[in-house]
């Protein structure tokens, strides 16, 4: 069995390959063209919104059909809008306003 030389970055013709420098676009498409890597929220607060445990129909909006909270990254939400949003759906709970889980479960 024979071991096979590395080419040393050469090409069949016996040029040197190019360096990817970092100005290239590694996603592909036009130079300088990024491609955009934001995923669009499943759902946004509205300003003015007032995150209260008595709000019923918003803060189910913040939750999946198995009774959890969405992610910062899904609703958009600050860190301070989502820890409120986290003690809302609590108290709410709490209270039998809001479903602890879902009641099919496979």
């Amino acid at each position: 069995m024979e071991k096979r030389k590395s080419s040393g970055g050469r090409n069949s013709t016996g040029e040197r390959k190019p360096f990817k420098k970092d100005g290239d676009n590694s996603f592909g498409g036009e130079k300088g063209q990024r491609r955009s890597l934001h995923r669009t929220p499943r759902m946004s607060i509205p300003k003015g919104t007032v995150i209260d445990f008595k709000n019923i129909a918003f803060l189910q909006k913040c939750l999946t059909e198995r009774g959890k909270l969405f992610s910062r990254r899904l609703t958009s939400a600050s860190a301070k809008q989502q820890r409120l949003l986290t003690v809302a759906v609590k108290r709410a709970r709490f209270l039998g306003l809001i479903s602890v889980g879902s009641a099919q479960r496979k």
